[in-house]
């Protein structure tokens, strides 16, 4: 329960640490050595009672400090966080002392359980089985209170029950007051005695303990691999582990099965294959918990064989050895492999390599041992077939999911990282469009409107923030985007909160010039370190931050940022409303007005930018203010592709104060256990864009209204009145490129290249954007099309030709689209714009050419097919169409040498080869036609017929036969007849 309690407590302040894993190392370190020392002491003690009761009290008092943390603040800071600034060890300290103590305690309560009493039963059986339940108990009972949000005071009542523990607990270790015990006994079952056999039996019994280690801790990192390393999911995972464990365990006590401690392993990786390949195979529409309990059939298989082993060692050794092994099998053995393997980061090719080498040696040991004993021959011959079944399922495994054996990280937390290597953030519009996740979750959105409005959201903190002053960005997308903005700023530190390991060691590729180094470490760590204070801080959450990470926006971080505020000092924190969630956004909303006296808010958006401080005059707008702005954004050329001018940077203050805006945020109570469900997206009021849309002189309500500040109010006044009408086109076009919007996009930049006309400046930035606009938006398409998304491919290729209908690829693009959607008048119009652009294209002829050819106008395409074969276009798909095209003309000699053609040009061409072969056979065919027959007599003719002439018997008696001279032989050259002939007859 403490265990579980502290890695929800360091989570919440240590993020994007390896929590659990932290605790698992101290804690399992701390119970050996605890365990050690315990055996130590009580060999040199008789009566251990004592030592047992200093362990107990110690124990009880640092629960109970523990427990009484949230009782004591200082300036809205936990007991927790003020040690850690005195004594930044003081969480390992605790861990590892703690689990010191239950050590202690371990040893003696195992080595009593061991031991026979009166009832010559050894209690072990029990001792184990109710240390699963309690771990499992604890894990539950921790987490309640935590997702619950229950004071962690009222957890006090948990050690109090241990109290009686120290006045009753006196369990004498000492044979002299024990029953000699029967060593003649004879147990029924798996438990009967075989002293012949010791060494074989504690063979299986540690080769049972450590499988059962060496699977779940594989079932844990395949579970983090595919759900993240947070605290929640490792300890879900845990937890589920020990219930199955659990319930197999109790039910291993009626199964009674000879030998199945030494034949119940070789089950172990028929469960876990089965968690493998559906975990392989449903990972991605499973949310954590239903991936979780796919390890169900491994765990109650680890169970049953567990309680049939404990019953081995209950029941054929005498006390000391059985203490002894208990101690070696369930914390010695147990702690140096999970320490071990908690230290080491498996690679691919390693993780399957224990796997297969584990599952080797749960099928052949036992066959060995079966092998030299007197089973029948039959079980042996089952046995064998049995264990044949996994190496090849195993190697299916791998070959069916397409499972690489390299040298990457097993379990990795960055997913879909590598888009990031083709994104180059200096170029004049972001091709990318996809969503970076850690552990499963989306930490960044790289998109064109997102990196702009992640520009522009800092552009404002030049109003307020003295170049003189030293200004700190925390910022959280610095592992997936470098804003070139924090290095426009003099002064300017940057703290990267993300280390390499969070990244899988990561790097983005290095574009343009980048004008800061940024610090690397945790929060706490760094605001430990730095004695520096600074007079602005601005926090950069990414959007995990905004979905799982509370500490970021709670009260006692908003207190450590003032302690590293000058006083007056600016706060400025950034919001991704499009994926932020409702109840954190929320949350964080009241703590800064709790925290802070002032408050403005800007919205470039989907980026919402809101400014704190306590300073009665912070966000007062004066002459200095407005000057430093202009000095910005004049000297940075940059941002003059983000920004029409400093003015357009002013329309985006929406509220000068956050209570107009707290009325329009959606309500919903932060708890913990919200976090075990998949987040609720944010949804702010529509009056908050309506407001944001309409009002663009929001930046007059921070000018003093005094006298001395009246020519100033009317100056800025006046600026904004001859801009309203663009300023309100500009956010309707930001929003309509956030929300994907495209169409409505480029209605509004065409209204605003109306209003252009004697503007050069809204001229110039109108042109940069649709210059831009018309490239981004192709490449859109494309990759729509290559989702098969062909609608919103469609919708974005006439966004495309509505700013310019001369693009020949847009053009061309949308007639194949048109074929697809079976719109084959419009494919025509297409194709003919196209080739309007550029007449002698050969794709554009070969697709007319399929065009016609499949409307019936068998001559057209075959027009258009040759004159993209004279632009070069030699594929093998021109040749078949050709080749379909003369065989329909009936020109089948040509049609053979375009299917020739075709074959030639691709061997594998299937479709080519038979239609070769069908134009081949009518050409047989068509020249058989007119072929004269070999001349035959009759008499051949009849020779091999099947039916008899149908001619009258009269005529076949009197038919002239070969030699038949009866009638005259006429001389064919003069027509006369031959003397002799009736002569010779």
């Amino acid at each position: 329960m403490v265990f579980a309690d502290i890695a929800f407590v360091v989570q919440y302040y240590f993020f994007y640490d390896p929590v659990v894993i932290v605790i698992l190392v101290l804690g399992l370190g701390g119970l050996l050595i605890g365990n050690l020392l315990g055996r130590f002491l009580q060999e040199r003690h008789r009566n251990f009672r004592s030592i047992f009761t200093v362990c107990e009290v110690s124990y009880l008092l640092l629960l109970i400090l523990y427990f009484l943390r949230e009782i004591i603040e200082y300036q809205n800071s936990k007991l927790l966080v003020l040690l850690f600034f005195s004594l930044k060890l003081l969480i390992p300290i605790l861990i590892f002392i703690t689990s010191l103590l239950i050590g202690i305690k371990i040893n003696y309560s195992l080595r009593v359980s061991c031991t026979e009493f009166i009832d010559k039963k050894p209690g072990i059986g029990l001792f184990i089985g109710f240390m699963l339940a309690a771990v499992s108990l604890g894990i539950i009972v921790s987490g309640i209170f935590y997702s619950l949000n229950i004071p962690a005071a009222f957890m006090i009542a948990v050690p109090i029950l241990i109290l009686p523990s120290i006045v009753l607990v006196n369990l004498q270790r000492n044979r002299a007051f024990l029953y000699e015990k029967d060593f003649e006994e004879e147990i029924a079952g798996d438990a009967a005695p075989a002293p012949r056999r010791d060494n074989d039996n504690l063979i299986f019994i540690y080769l049972n303990f450590f499988y059962i280690v060496m699977y779940s801790y594989l079932g844990f990192s395949s579970i983090i691999k595919y759900y993240g390393n947070s605290a929640y999911v490792e300890l879900m995972f845990v937890l589920v582990l020990l219930l199955l464990m659990l319930a197999g365990y109790i039910a291993g006590r009626y199964i009674v099965i000879s030998n199945l401690y030494i034949y119940g392993g070789s089950l172990f990786p028929v469960g876990f294959l089965v968690f493998l390949i559906l975990l392989l195979r449903w990972h991605g529409s499973l949310y954590f918990f239903g991936g979780i309990l796919l390890i169900a059939p491994a765990a109650f298989v680890m169970g049953v064989v567990l309680n049939s082993t404990v019953r081995v060692i209950a029941g054929r050794y005498d006390d000391a050895k059985r203490a002894t092994i208990i101690e070696f099998a369930i914390v010695i053995v147990p702690t140096s492999i999970l320490v071990s393997l908690a230290i080491i980061n498996f690679t691919n090719l390693w993780y399957y390599v224990v796997l297969g080498v584990l599952m080797i040696c749960n099928v052949i040991i036992p066959a060995i041992y079966m092998a030299n004993t007197t089973t029948a021959a039959y079980k042996k011959a089952l046995y064998f077939a049995f264990s044949l079944v996994f190496l090849p399922l195993f190697f299916f495994i791998i070959s069916y999911y397409n499972i690489s054996l390299n040298s990457n990280v097993y379990v990795t937390r960055a997913g879909n990282f590598d888009v990031l290597f083709d994104v180059n953030y200096d170029a004049d519009y972001i091709k990318k469009d996809a969503v970076v996740t850690l552990g499963n979750s989306p930490v960044f959105h790289v998109a064109d409107s997102v990196i702009r409005n992640l520009k522009r959201s800092l552009v404002p903190v030049s109003l307020f923030h003295k170049d003189e002053k030293k200004i700190l960005f925390i910022d959280s997308n610095q592992k997936f985007f470098r804003n070139p903005v924090i290095g426009y700023y003099e002064n300017s530190n940057c703290l990267d909160v993300l280390s390499d390991r969070d990244v899988d060691y990561n790097k983005l590729p290095l574009t343009g010039n980048q004008g800061y180094v940024p610090d690397k470490g945790d929060l706490l760590f760094y605001f430990e370190h730095t004695g520096n204070r600074f007079f602005t801080i601005v926090d950069i959450p990414n959007i995990l931050d905004q979905n799982y990470n509370p500490f970021r926006f709670s009260g006692e971080y908003y207190a450590l940022i003032k302690k590293r505020l000058e006083n007056n000092g600016i706060f400025v924190q950034t919001f991704n409303i499009s994926d932020s969630r409702r109840e954190l956004f929320s949350f964080a909303v009241s703590n800064l007005q709790r925290s802070f006296k002032r408050q403005c808010v800007f919205l470039f958006s989907n980026i919402l930018v809101i400014m704190s401080s306590d300073g009665d005059k912070a966000f007062d707008l004066k002459q200095g203010n407005y000057a430093r702005l202009i000095k910005f954004y004049t000297t940075h050329e940059e941002l003059s592709g983000v920004f029409l001018n400093e003015v357009h940077v002013l329309s985006h203050l929406v509220y000068a104060d956050i209570s107009g805006m707290l009325p329009l945020i959606p309500a919903g109570k932060l708890l913990p256990v919200l976090y075990l469900a998949p987040p609720e997206a944010l949804r702010l009021k529509q009056k908050f864009f309506s407001d944001y849309i309409g009002n663009n002189t929001g930046a007059l309500d921070l000018i003093d209204k005094s006298p001395d500040q009246y020519y100033f109010y009317r100056t800025i006044n006046n600026l904004f009145l001859p801009n309203d009408s663009i300023l309100t086109l500009l956010k309707k076009t930001e929003l309509a490129e956030a929300f994907g919007k495209y169409h409505d996009e480029t209605q509004y930049l065409f209204e605003l290249k109306k209003q252009a006309e004697f503007r050069i400046d809204l001229q110039n930035y109108i042109f940069k954007m649709l210059k831009y606009k018309e490239k981004y938006y192709y490449d859109l398409a494309l990759r729509f099309e290559k989702n098969k998304k062909w609608e919103e491919a469609k919708e974005l290729y006439k966004t495309v030709l509505a700013i310019n209908n001369d693009n020949f690829d847009a053009n061309y693009r949308m007639g194949l689209l048109c074929i697809i959607l079976q719109d084959i008048d419009g494919s025509f119009r297409y194709l003919q714009q196209a080739m309007r652009i550029n007449k002698d294209h050969p794709k554009v002829l070969f697709q007319m050419g399929i065009l016609y050819f499949s409307t019936g106008k068998i001559t057209d395409a075959v027009e258009y097919f040759n004159r993209a074969l004279q632009q070069n276009e030699k594929s093998p798909s021109i040749y078949r169409y050709l080749g379909l095209c003369y065989q329909q003309l009936g020109n089948l000699y040509d049609a053979e040498k375009y299917f020739s053609k075709a074959l030639l040009a691709d061997p594998n061409d299937v479709d080519s080869k038979r239609r070769l072969d069908e134009v081949r056979s009518l050409i047989e065919k068509e020249n058989k036609k007119w072929e004269t027959p070999e001349q035959k007599n009759e008499s051949d003719v009849e020779q091999d017929a099947e039916m008899p002439l149908p001619v009258s018997k009269g005529a076949y008696d009197i038919r002239l036969k070969d030699n038949d001279m009866s009638l005259p032989v006429m001389d064919p050259q003069t027509g006369e007849r031959i003397q002799g002939a009736e002569e010779k007859k």
